[in-house]
């Protein structure tokens, strides 16, 4: 073990788990290791769901399914986890069944929000790759799938992509919160806000980085 960490190999492939949310997680090479800067998304939607519709949770891009568990372990809510590969949804139903009750998160394969009808997500969260392609972190990464880091020329390519389809699949009232860059803040509430999106903010995570961005659809666009 010793050699195989002295070779780059991070401790979380070496113990073949990772802390989240006060509990351990199943990772390995098909899934990104969680970080603690990603349990602002969790805290945050947490709090906005007693303001939002009824309607399903969405956690796109689910990896090791961390976010989509830690929501099921503390609220109610229909929670539907969607990943385009197979191999990180083998490791997240395990992580599920490990935390949960049979059934109570949903996983799906499938390209981002594809899958989901009109108007039927209360709730979108997400931790998509958002790394540039030229990134300096990328060496140190290298044991981790490049395609749950890697998004474009600028880091931001998933990101818009989310943004499109939330803007179909959203319910009126319905939020969306995405995880992105210690510096991306400023562009991620810019693509947000040509969505016609309201409330469009950023919160910071332990260290101080604006982590997570988040908006509403106007209740008066739509009608259910």
């Amino acid at each position: 073990m010793l050699e195989r960490r002295l070779a780059g190999e991070p401790l979380a492939h070496l113990t073949g788990t990772r802390e989240f949310w006060s509990r351990d997680f199943e990772v390995g090479p098909d899934v990104l290791i969680a970080r603690a800067a990603t349990e602002t998304l969790v805290e945050w939607a947490l709090e906005r769901l007693p303001q939002l519709p009824a309607g399903l949770v969405v956690d796109a891009g689910t990896g090791s399914g961390a976010v989509a568990v830690a929501l099921a372990l503390e609220c109610e809510r229909e929670i539907i986890a969607i990943d385009r590969h197979a191999s990180a949804l083998r490791v997240a139903r395990r992580n599920a069944r490990h935390h949960l009750p049979p059934g109570r998160v949903t996983f799906v394969q499938g390209d981002w929000l594809a899958a989901f009808s009109d108007r039927s997500v209360a709730l979108l969260v997400s931790n998509p790759p958002y790394l540039a392609e030229d990134d300096p972190h990328l060496p140190s990464l290298s044991r981790e799938p490049r395609a749950a880091l890697v998004a474009g020329a600028d880091g931001l390519e998933s990101i818009r992509v989310l943004a499109g389809q939330a803007s179909r699949v959203l319910k009126p009232g319905g939020a969306m919160l995405l995880e992105h860059g210690f510096s991306q803040g400023e562009a991620v509430r810019g693509l947000l806000g040509v969505r016609g999106c309201t409330d469009v903010a950023s919160v910071r995570d332990l260290a101080g980085h604006e982590r997570v961005t988040g908006c509403r659809v106007p209740r008066s666009d739509r009608t259910d």
